[in-house]
């Protein structure tokens, strides 16, 4: 049987549209920028975070832990730095002076940059059984405890700045994670340790705030930054649990929000720089964390830039969710 004659395609012009005629393409010195003013205008961050009283960051800190409980003599929340602490101008940078977001701009243009803080393959090299993990604090809580990595922040300090130290002065990293990968309320549901979120997160950020100071002081032309992990959570939004029901969620976006947001306040009260959503393996989680940190930095009326980070889980080139690299990157950039 002979095969149909085929009639030929019709090409129709593409339609070319007046900003195409009149673009003038410009070199790229940043990365596509946030809505608000202070992001688009590089204001510096102060780091004056005492009179923020949103309710949603009230109630964050409502979490907080007494003087007396908490390892650390104050709980501030101001980081700023005297303007002359160090010589104006890159590569130096002093907080509440320069703008994180211009200096990194910078940075990342103009010098090798390092990002480490694999927490998790540091600390199995101390080998720690869960008598660690507990310390004196959670010698008596009702379930078994070792694995949670974050706890250790608290429960074993020492260990966590010392993997810190490591990073900034051995690794020569100049931008490092806290060890916040699970700590958010429903991660640490798991461990019945919901309450002590904003803890964890404060106290992962103070520690590396610290030695990251210390660090920088010893050569201020390399400053080192603290830079906030924010995990995928150990739920997903958009992939269903069980294979009977496709329909099924164990998380919604409003919950993952209020979770990530909550991280947000602790990380930035213990004087994170830089926000990172790292590790997402699910769209829909990075669009919440996302959102939540957008929402955050309209409350708190603050310019601190947003890494992230999405994970590839074969060969196939896709996240867990099913996206190519650069379809993650469209869903997310907006």
């Amino acid at each position: 049987m002979a095969e149909p004659e085929r009639k030929p395609v019709k090409r129709v012009e593409r339609v070319v549209f007046d900003w195409e005629k009149n673009y003038v393409p410009k070199v790229q010195t940043e990365p596509p920028l946030p809505a608000s003013d202070f992001a688009r205008d590089h204001v510096p961050n102060d780091y004056v975070y005492d009179g923020l009283d949103t309710p949603r960051v009230v109630a964050a800190r409502a979490k907080r832990p007494s003087v007396e409980t908490s390892q650390f003599a104050d709980l501030r929340t101001t980081w700023t730095q005297k303007p002359d602490t160090y010589p104006a101008g890159f590569p130096y940078f002093v907080r509440g002076r320069d703008s994180v977001r211009s200096y990194i701009s910078e940075l990342f243009q103009t010098r090798i940059t390092m990002y480490d803080g694999a927490m998790g393959t540091m600390i199995q090299k101390h080998k720690l059984e869960e008598d660690a993990f507990r310390a004196e604090r959670f010698k008596d809580w009702d379930m078994l405890i070792k694995g949670n990595n974050d706890l250790l922040s608290i429960s074993q300090p020492a260990i966590i700045k010392g993997i810190y130290e490591k990073y900034l002065v051995d690794g020569g990293s100049q931008l490092i994670g806290t060890n916040t990968f699970s700590s958010t309320t429903i991660a640490q549901a798991d461990y019945k340790m919901e309450s002590l979120v904003y803890e964890l997160n404060y106290d992962s950020a103070r520690l590396a705030r610290e030695i990251c100071d210390e660090v920088t002081a010893k050569d201020p032309t390399k400053p080192r930054f603290v830079v906030g992990a924010i995990g995928p959570t150990n739920r997903t939004a958009s992939i269903s649990p069980d294979v009977n029901d496709p329909t099924t969620r164990n998380c919604t976006f409003d919950e993952l929000v209020e979770a990530y947001y909550e991280q947000c306040v602790g990380l930035v009260d213990g004087g994170a720089d830089i926000l990172i959503v790292e590790t997402i393996f699910d769209t829909l989680n990075a669009k919440a964390a996302v959102y939540a940190v957008n929402e955050f930095l309209e409350d708190a009326k603050v310019d601190i830039p947003l890494f992230i980070s999405g994970t590839l889980v074969d060969a196939s080139g896709r996240t867990l969710s099913g996206q190519t690299g650069e379809g993650f990157y469209a869903s997310i950039r907006h």
